[in-house]
């Protein structure tokens, strides 16, 4: 009986570990794309915009609820943190939300946020988890798409 078990946990063991030990994967069939991971090109850097807030153009967006794009610099506004968001001075303006969109560049313009990063229907306060602007607005760069878009 001892023989019996020795021989099936031995037969467990080689079994397990025969398949780990077949053919390992190489770079080139580790993933899907079947190219090898060293092939990736690195993207280079890009230029972002130095434009000044308030007098620019209106960014068009790709589809109906994307977040838009930045059409200002924003270097001198980083790090976006919640004691400190300066986004907040410009676009933390409710009374602007629903009102047709102002295109005369000799005024400056304020853009409002969505009534969706209020905490509730007064649009009194932000909501607390809307602070962090950059985490799905980008500013715009001259970089092209890394992936060619059919959408």
């Amino acid at each position: 009986m001892k023989t019996f078990s020795f021989l099936v946990t031995l037969g467990l063991i080689l079994g397990i570990t025969g398949t780990a030990l077949g053919d390992a994967l190489d770079e080139v069939n580790m993933g899907l794309s079947k190219t090898s991971v060293f092939d990736t090109p690195t993207p280079g850097n890009y230029i972002y915009s130095d434009a000044k807030p308030g007098r620019n153009d209106w960014l068009p967006t790709a589809w109906e609820g994307l977040p838009p794009q930045i059409p200002h610099g924003i270097e001198k506004f980083l790090p976006v943190v919640a004691a400190d968001n300066q986004c907040l001075d410009c676009h933390d303006t409710p009374k602007y939300i629903g009102k047709p969109k102002n295109t005369d560049r000799k005024v400056k313009n304020k853009a409002p946020m969505s009534r969706t990063h209020y905490a509730d229907d007064s649009l009194e306060t932000v909501d607390n988890a809307r602070f962090n602007c950059t985490q799905c607005h980008v500013p715009l760069s001259d970089a092209p798409p890394l992936v060619d878009n059919t959408y």
